[in-house]
């Protein structure tokens, strides 16, 4: 009789699996100086931000305290007018003094509202180098802004303009330029944009 050890050639059989342990502290590493990237970029903003900010209050301030005075200058010179020759001409300027300086203090008011709205929806992992506004020459209650910046995905970059458009200061939010740049010294990119967005007037 012949006996043949089968347990045997089925261990010998089973194939050796080898393991390899996964490697790489490097990512790490590169993940976290990335963070720290945009973490002090998103301070800079705030600061930078905040600073033009205080910059427009104070503008609005000073608009509103010379729109009381010239106020108080309409309501003298209405009282001489019986006396007074030109005085309808006089009252005629500031009024359009008035007009103006309302109209500045209103447009000031709005980009300090639109600054600190903007300030607010930007994403995490997006920063802004430049913003920057044109008015309208015809019509100065009109105007659009530009946005320079970097975003680490394009998905951010979507996030923070569909943030814009849903707004109630801008509307017509177009994005120029959205390309990956390699980060000096690094072998990371990220995506510059540029993208224009419409001042909302409701009239």
């Amino acid at each position: 009789m012949i006996r043949v050890n089968l347990l045997k050639n089925r261990v010998n059989d089973t194939p050796t699996q080898m393991t390899t342990a996964p490697t790489g502290g490097g990512d790490t590493r590169e993940t976290i100086v990335k963070l720290a990237f945009l973490m002090l970029s998103t301070v800079g903003l705030m600061i930078y931000e905040g600073q033009n900010i205080r910059k427009m209050n104070d503008e609005a301030a000073r608009l509103q305290a010379q729109v009381s005075e010239y106020e108080a200058q309409a309501a003298a010179k209405a009282q001489e007018a019986d006396g007074v020759k030109d005085v309808e001409n006089q009252a005629r300027e500031l009024e359009d003094k008035l007009k103006i300086l309302k109209l500045l203090s209103k447009l000031r008011l709005r980009e300090v509202k639109t600054l600190d709205f903007m300030q607010s929806s930007v994403p995490e992992k997006v920063w802004l180098k430049t913003i920057s506004f044109v008015a309208d020459s015809a019509n100065v209650e009109d105007g659009r802004f530009e946005f320079v910046g970097n975003a680490v995905a394009t998905e951010d970059l979507s996030e923070f303009v569909k943030r814009l458009e849903e707004s109630a200061y801008l509307s017509e939010v177009i994005v120029i330029k959205n390309q990956e740049v390699p980060v000096s010294g690094r072998s990371a990119s990220v995506r510059e944009f540029m993208f224009t967005a419409d001042v909302e007037n409701k009239k």
